[in-house]
């Protein structure tokens, strides 16, 4: 059951978990960087041959530079006039946003930390940005709302975003802020919007007190913020006027009878186990401006859950991240110092006939690369086809049940405006928006299915890779028995962990599979989540307006010509006209949708190829690339040999004072979680 959360005492919103959670990336970031500078000088002055670490040095790398750069963003979503911008203005504590009575944000802001209040203009068609001051910004890039719900594509179409930058304290951190226009019907209008989504760590969905969730909210929600599995942080503001729309204010009985309605009203609207709070942003600002603490606005238990969420869940799997990786490197470090010490000992000629005798599993390795590659690509084709294949099926299926679902989607039209020469152009409007609606539904309803077949498909491709991993791991072995003489054991990292540490890194050459299907945590999950999402949903977003395009080129002449026909009094019933307009619709729509079923066929086969081949593309560079440090490691310690300059004493104390140096390192970093 949902759960509304009410204010508690605190003072403003402040930054103080963001600022510490920035401090221990930081901390994080310089030990990752620590480690990697002092595994790369080993791997390229050890004198006793490359060590084979390059990939874990570079993932330690990429690693520190995300810790260091990093931002969290969330994104700001809700019907227009729902005080959207006045709650990004209370937490941030400066009218940055619109947010008076009637205008209402019309474009798309990104709002980040800046030492100089700025705001940037970004065009797209490609022109220089152009900065401009904050009250030509509010003066000249805002829209009644009214306006907002006639148009059919953003009030500013040459301009993709604006960014605003402030020293406000919130914001230094990392913290950035997406304020977006209302919620809207278009495909078109929603990509922009459904990017940012697929790049924000958290939702923030604002929702008015005084009103039930509308219809389009509700879509919205199911359409696309649900399935894609985002963390969304329900608002519900203006939750005071429950109390100043009483007759009588002071009447204490009246208001929480009020107040228990409406929290009936979102326990039963918002998704299952979703927990909303009830503030009155326009209150906090007020406060905030006042120099007040913001108890009893709610904004300040909104914040500190945010906050909460932010710095521990997302912060703290970032940093168990980067502790894990660290560790990887550190075990395949063992790995390396274990094999090269006893290897010292051999003269060059055992040791080269040792290298040759190990050229057969090397090809084995190869081997098992190739064949997994083949298990993708075969994968790849047969889900690429059925998922092409349930598309083809399921437009074509759209006709059988088109009254049912149109009616759902479809507002409280006045099909009588119609007949009136002068409203025709607005019931027009609205009426394509009712079926855009539709059809929105109708391809967010396939594309979630495609979504879990496409899953499906790669849990099964886990599966199989498992039994790749295990003969994998078995050539190594025999390498090590090899070049070695015996079974190789690697050195335990801790009582944790296993005896062959080794083992966790193999598995990782196996382990690209999206979403849960793996042991990494959320900025790789977030990685596939995107690729998945794109692949699909692109697709989708062509056919709608592919569909509408077709359709209502034609559509309204041939409803004027069948109520012209029948005359009489039936033109002014608007049941008859409803039904029509229906029918008429529906054999437009039935009439094209062979012809989009075929044209789109290809363009989804490809999408998902494109996802398996993002994943090919890593998983087999991740293979090859242990395969070729492995090599290297051999034949760099050959070549080491050849030249005589390999000093036993001296190598083992370099490589053993390298083990202690990033022994300790990690303990440092393994404090910070």
């Amino acid at each position: 059951m949902a759960t509304p959360q009410t204010a508690a005492d605190s003072n403003a919103p402040t930054a103080h978990g963001l600022d510490a959670l920035t401090h221990s990336r930081k901390q994080a970031a310089q030990v990752l960087s620590q480690i990697a500078i002092a595994m790369d000088q080993a791997e390229t002055t050890e004198r006793s041959g490359q060590l084979g670490l390059t990939h874990h040095i570079r993932t330690l790398q990429s690693t520190a530079a995300q810790l260091q750069q990093g931002t969290y963003r969330i994104v700001v979503l809700g019907e227009m006039k729902r005080g959207k911008s006045t709650l990004i203005n209370a937490l941030v504590g400066e009218a940055l946003l619109p947010s008076d009575v009637n205008p209402c944000t019309a474009l798309l802001s990104l709002l980040r930390h800046g030492p100089e209040p700025k705001v940037t203009l970004h065009y797209s068609d490609g022109k220089p940005a152009k900065t401009i001051d904050f009250a030509t910004f509010r003066s000249d890039y805002t829209i009644s709302p009214d306006e907002a719900r006639q148009l059919e594509a953003s009030a500013f179409p040459d301009i993709s975003h604006v960014v605003i930058e402030c020293p406000a304290p919130l914001l230094a951190s990392g913290l950035e802020i997406v304020d977006t226009p209302g919620l809207n019907d278009t495909e078109a209008r929603n990509q922009q919007v459904l990017t940012y989504l697929n790049e924000a760590q958290a939702v923030v969905f604002v929702l008015d007190a005084t009103q039930p969730v509308t219809l389009d909210e509700r879509r919205y929600l199911r359409n696309y913020i649900q399935n894609r599995d985002l963390d969304c942080f329900y608002v519900v503001n203006g939750w005071d006027r429950l109390q100043t729309g009483l007759v009588n204010p002071e009447d204490t009985e009246a208001l929480a009878a009020a107040v228990a309605r409406q929290r009936q009203v979102f326990t039963q609207s918002l998704p299952e186990g979703a927990t909303w709070f009830e503030v009155s942003a326009l209150a906090a600002l007020r406060q905030q401006r006042r120099g007040e603490s913001l108890t009893g606005s709610g904004v300040d238990k909104f914040w500190a859950a945010l906050d909460s969420f932010l710095t521990q869940s997302r912060g703290q799997g970032e940093l168990q991240r980067a502790a894990k990786l660290a560790h990887r490197a550190y075990s395949a470090l063992q790995e390396t110092v274990a094999r090269r010490i006893p290897l010292l000992d051999e003269d060059l000629s055992e040791l080269q006939q040792r290298v040759a005798s190990v050229e057969s599993e090397f090809g084995k390795l190869e081997k098992i690369r190739d064949n997994y590659r083949q298990l993708i690509r075969g994968r790849c084709d047969r889900t690429a086809k059925a998922i092409a294949d349930s598309f083809k099926t399921y437009i074509l299926s759209l006709e059988s049940s088109f009254e049912t679902d149109f009616v759902a989607s479809q507002p409280d039209l006045d099909f009588l405006s119609f007949l009136d020469e002068d409203e025709r152009d607005d019931f027009y409007s609205e009426f394509k928006r009712a079926f855009e609606r539709y059809i929105n539904d109708r391809l967010a309803a396939w594309e979630f299915t495609a979504k879990q077949k496409i899953g499906q498909s790669f849990d099964e491709l886990n599966e199989s890779a498992a039994d790749y991993q295990v003969a994998y791991a078995e050539v190594v072995e025999v390498i090590h028995e090899k070049m070695m003489g015996r079974r190789f054991y690697a050195p335990e990292v801790g009582p944790t962990d296993e005896a062959r540490p080794w083992i966790d890194n193999i598995r990782d050459l196996f382990d690209e599979v999206p979403d849960t299907l793996n042991d990494a945590v959320q900025p790789f999950n977030h990685f596939w989540q995107s690729v998945l999402q794109m692949a699909v949903s692109y697709v989708c977003i062509v056919v709608a307006l592919q569909i509408l395009g077709l359709i209502f080129s034609s559509l309204f002449l041939n409803i004027v010509g069948v109520i012209a026909a029948a005359g009489g009094i039936l033109a002014v019933q608007a049941e008859f006209v409803r039904q029509e307009f229906i029918k008429a619709t529906r054999k437009e729509f039935a009439k094209h949708l062979p012809q989009i079923a075929a044209d789109q066929w290809q363009p989804i086969y490809k999408a998902v190829q494109d996802c398996f081949g993002t994943y090919e593309e890593r998983a087999i560079e991740r293979i090859s690339g242990d395969i070729a440090a492995r090599r290297l490691e051999l034949s760099s310690l050959i070549e080491k040999k050849q030249q005589n300059e390999i000093n036993r004493e001296q190598t083992v104390e370099r490589l053993k004072s390298l083990e202690a140096r990033i022994q300790q390192a990690l303990a440092t970093l393994q404090g910070m979680i």
